[in-house]
């Protein structure tokens, strides 16, 4: 069995990953949304696997909210 610790860390390099590739191949407005949806999802992911709090859709939405603003923001900006 993979030790928690490692599994939060490979979960948090995941969305690292998912986040830089956003960055590659999107422009920079929608890779800022990708970023904040997939940091809001991974953030309640992680509240979940350590039994810390209550994981919640609206607290994912809330931490998404900025950066799909801020994206869209970005490329009304264009």
């Amino acid at each position: 069995m993979i030790p928690k610790d490692k599994l939060q860390h490979l979960a948090m390099g995941v969305g690292s990953a998912a986040v830089l590739a956003a960055i590659h191949f999107l422009p920079i407005g929608w890779a800022v949304a990708v970023g904040g949806i997939v940091f809001g999802v991974f953030y309640e992911f992680q509240q979940w696997y350590r039994k810390e709090g209550q994981p919640d859709v609206w607290d994912a939405i809330a931490t998404a909210l900025p950066g799909v603003v801020a994206g869209v923001a970005f490329e009304l900006m264009k």
